[in-house]
């Protein structure tokens, strides 16, 4: 099974739709352009209600329709101070830390070099990994699928931090479990999935 979020809405690809009852289901083979067939269904499209795609073959079908899109890899985490998690404000959205691996960089090295270059702060640990996200959006008009590592770390430092405003990044605060539910939509769908991951895994 791969999840993606196209247009900000969720896209799950699957052999098995049985697993998935509440759902619009489409077959792989009637699929040409995945944006487009979002756009049109968007009303119809939630959290609650992805659309499904059924394939016959899950990595050949999965393939082919992400076949014109640019590939990229990108890590970041969700760094925990006590109770406290520390979110970025970027072009005006509430946000994780993140960014592309570089050449030879592995992905925890990739997610603690942004959580610092992007917060200002140095000595978080890393705990454990979360999860990974994927999503589309169009970079100079051409589709892009990228693949997001998430970790947890947990930090011991102060909290002043410092945002990396030339990336767009205004606010880099400490929030508190309790400020998620009126947070979430500020956020990404898929940034949504991450911090209800790490919310998951606090509660157990």
């Amino acid at each position: 099974m791969y999840k993606v979020f196209v247009e900000n809405l969720p896209v799950i690809f699957t052999q098995n739709s049985e697993n998935y009852p509440h759902s619009l289901i489409m077959e792989a083979s009637e699929v040409q352009d995945i944006n487009d067939i979002v756009r049109r269904n968007t009303s119809f499209i939630t959290v609650s209600v992805p659309l499904l795609i059924q394939c016959d073959q899950l990595e050949h079908d999965f393939n082919r329709i992400f076949q014109d899109y640019q590939r990229v890899v990108a890590a970041g985490g969700i760094v925990q101070k006590e109770s406290e998690v520390l979110m970025i404000r970027k072009n005006g959205f509430l946000d994780l830390p993140k960014g592309f691996v570089d050449q030879g960089e592995n992905l925890v090295d990739c997610a603690y070099r942004e959580i610092t270059e992007e917060c200002g702060i140095q000595g978080h640990q890393m705990e454990q990994k979360l999860t990974e996200t994927m999503h589309t959006y169009f970079y100079e008009d051409k589709p892009v699928l990228k693949v997001s590592h998430w970790f947890l770390f947990h930090y011991y430092g102060t909290k002043v931090t410092v945002p990396q405003y030339e990336e767009g990044i205004t606010e880099a605060v400490w929030m508190s479990m309790e400020e998620f539910d009126f947070t979430l939509t500020e956020c990404y769908a898929s940034i949504r999935e991450v911090l209800e991951c790490f919310r998951g895994d606090v509660k157990n």
